[in-house]
């Protein structure tokens, strides 16, 4: 008889209970107290006029492709109801949101179960329903975050089902091998189906590509050691080089050379990976040998090093590149040196020398064994991941002139500039790597966060807090790794299950992709898969120290006991956060949805169009009028185009443009650089800091 699955059936009904509560509220909730977010209004409008056949645009008037397709896909329908009322779609969003979130927290509750306990997954689950953080970072906002969450843990989860059929599966042996060797063999249509879950994952926010990309490797490369240091060279590969141009140029001067590090950061990666596998650096048999692993790294890391860095004086001699700084090559020596051989040695301190899970065959040998089937394999789940990634780029390059989206071209365009209006480029190491404690460079909670709040009860001055909170995040990477040894054998398997690897090389890949080039306006919501692993990493912590008193009696009880009271508390104070920001009966009936759109209603012509810095909401809940947006975030490419060659006035003119409600200030500095002055006259309307201005063909 199958057994009831209470913990999930209670789960469900006690958030969406909340959820409905909040659902049926006050509809001035939903615009001042819920969904508050520019950005998400950015997908409504364009959803809403997907719906109504005015295309994929924010206007009506620009294409614009600056979202992530399958939310928008989802949002489309939701948003057809706005022409009936512009309240209910975000009452059903709502509802569609918290689906999201209990759907992701018992796909955590089963994985973690499985691979522990119930209790611990239950843990796991009640966190990350009841938990403030994940409510406003991933789903309050209304954005593609709370679908990307679903799919990354929905792929985590095939990727151990995964994990135990490819093992339970015949071990082949590869012919044109001369020592044993061989493959698992999996069916194509377990592979095509990765690689379609893949794509999902991808389409819901495309920055998960980094995740995708990793994951490809873990799944290819089964079987062999390459699954395992692959991924980890690769971000030790990366990250090496940019941390030897952060110490030696420091934030922000690293900014003036970040062509030529993202250049050798590149080249870089080639280089050392062909120079690893030449040196064995990827066999069994040298990385259980210390003598032969330390000689051999050695090796491979000083020749690396070497090319590097002749292949790098000879491009800063050509490209005149003035004060490239050649103690970075040697900083990078250091730190290859360092990134390679840590994760060799503790992947060696985690694996009995008895295991002989994994080739003995040296590199070459292993390669033309398997080549043909790795290559196979790889067609498959990249062919459809990637592929399907690629014709979405096209038909984007088709219909709005550009492969990417506008809103990412526009952000990696501010990064550029010196001025802050819109944030900047990052000016924090910490921020750079992804692994600050506060602000939008928050991505490992909960764990980096409640690292840095202890810290900070130490020291007063922030180059201090982020000196101590670096020693104490060093020391803790320690400590969970000293746990580790406590249960080898339940650690690596553990570790294998959660696919923890290819989620902390796509993390770190991810935070690395926006601030190597300089990206500004990075918010909270991107970072999905830091959240993630951060909840699986404490999970694995609990439950390995739960394996020391699992032969106690009635341990399992207890642990459920803890969860319990755990999630009581948790979904106590959540319940009285819903009850307070979504009341009833708090607001008068003639209480405008939107302050603002009802005062440019009253203050401007009936089909009137009206530029805005931003417009969000104010472009969603306006009536009889147009919002059209001037940062360029949710407008078209060419609009981009001209702004970046001061020409936007012109672009303006040209649609019939007929205000603009911003601050003068704002107008007068980059990326706007005073282009609509001559266009501008002031009208007797202002709103908080930001003035109603006529635009008009200059005389």
């Amino acid at each position: 008889m199958k057994k009831i699955p209470w913990f999930e059936i209670i789960l469900i009904i006690a958030v969406m209970s909340m959820s409905l509560h909040a659902a049926l509220s006050d509809a001035q909730n939903f615009s001042l107290r819920w969904f508050t977010r520019d950005d998400a209004y950015y997908y409504f409008k364009v959803a809403q006029n997907i719906s109504e056949g005015h295309g994929s645009s924010f206007d009506g008037i620009n294409k614009t492709n600056g979202y992530h397709p399958l939310w928008m896909l989802i949002c489309v329908p939701i948003f057809a109801l706005a022409r009936f009322d512009l309240i209910l779609p975000l009452r059903i969003l709502l509802l569609v949101m918290s689906g999201f979130s209990v759907s992701t927290a018992i796909l955590l509750y089963r994985l973690l179960g499985k691979i522990f306990v119930p209790a611990i997954g239950g843990i796991a689950a009640l966190y990350w329903v009841f938990s403030f953080d994940i409510l406003i970072s991933i789903y309050q906002n209304g954005l593609e975050s709370g679908i990307a969450a679903f799919f990354v843990v929905l792929f985590i989860y095939k990727l151990y089902q995964f994990e135990g059929s490819w093992r339970t599966t015949p071990f082949v042996s590869l012919k044109d091998s001369k020592e044993t060797s061989g493959a698992y063999e999996i069916s194509r249509k377990q592979l095509a189906m990765l690689g379609a879950l893949a794509a999902l994952m991808v389409f819901s926010r495309l920055d998960l590509i980094f995740f995708a990309g990793m994951a490809g490797l873990w799944i290819v490369f089964r079987g062999h050691l390459l699954r395992f240091f692959l991924p980890l060279d690769i971000i030790s590969a990366v990250v090496s080089v940019f941390l030897a141009f952060i110490i030696r140029l420091d934030l922000p001067e690293y900014y003036e050379f970040s062509d030529i590090a993202i250049i050798m950061a590149g080249l870089g990666l080639a280089i050392k990976l062909l120079s690893a596998f030449s040196f064995g650096l990827y066999q069994r048999k040298v990385t259980s040998n210390f003598r032969s692993l330390l000689i051999r790294l050695l090796a491979s890391t000083l020749i690396s090093s070497a090319l590097l860095g002749v292949i790098m004086m000879i491009i800063a001699s050509f490209g005149k590149i003035a004060g490239f700084p050649r103690t970075i090559i040697l900083i990078d020596f250091g730190f290859t040196l360092l990134f390679f051989g840590l994760s060799r040695l503790i992947f060696v301190s985690l694996h009995s020398s008895r295991d002989h899970e994994y080739s003995n065959d040296s590199s070459f040998t292993d390669l033309r064994g398997r080549w043909k089937k790795w290559m196979q394999d790889g067609l498959v789940y990249y062919g459809i991941t990637f592929g399907a990634l690629g014709i979405y780029m096209l038909w984007s390059k088709f219909t709005f002139g550009t492969f990417s989206p506008v809103s990412g071209q526009v952000k990696r365009w501010w990064g550029s500039f010196p001025a802050r209006v819109y944030g900047g480029a990052t000016r924090s190491p910490l921020e750079f790597f992804g692994i600050s404690y506060q602000d939008d460079g928050l991505a490992w909670t909960p764990i980096a966060n409640s690292l840095g709040d202890w810290v900070k009860q130490f020291t007063e001055l922030t180059s201090q807090t982020e000196s101590l909170y670096t020693v104490f995040a060093t020391s803790l990477l320690i400590v969970i790794y000293l746990i580790l040894l406590l249960n080898k054998e339940k650690s690596r398997t553990a570790i294998t299950q959660l696919s923890l690897i290819p989620l902390v090389g796509g993390s770190i890949l991810q935070t690395v992709y926006y601030h190597a080039g300089g990206y500004s306006a990075y918010k909270e919501w991107y970072w999905i898969t830091q959240r993630i692993t951060s909840v699986l990493a404490i999970c694995l912590v609990i439950g390995l120290l739960f394996t020391i008193i699992r032969k106690i009696k009635y341990s399992q009880y207890i642990a459920w006991a803890m969860a319990i009271y755990f999630g009581f508390n948790m979904g106590q104070a959540y319940w009285a956060g819903i009850q307070n920001t979504m009341r009833y009966n708090r607001w008068s009936a003639d209480t405008p949805l939107m302050e603002i759109a009802t005062l440019l209603e009253q203050n401007t012509e009936p089909g009137s169009l009206i530029g805005f810095t931003g417009g969000g909401n104010v472009g969603y809940f306006i009536q009889d009028r147009t919002i059209v947006n001037m940062d360029g975030l949710i407008n078209s490419h060419e609009y981009l185009e001209a702004l970046q060659a001061g020409k936007a006035d012109e672009f303006l003119q040209n649609i019939g443009l007929d205000y603009v409600l911003a601050n003068p200030g704002i107008l007068d500095r980059q990326p706007y650089d005073g282009q609509f002055n001559e266009y501008l006259e002031a009208a007797d309307v202002i709103y908080g800091g930001k003035q109603l201005l006529r635009y008009r063909a200059p005389k």
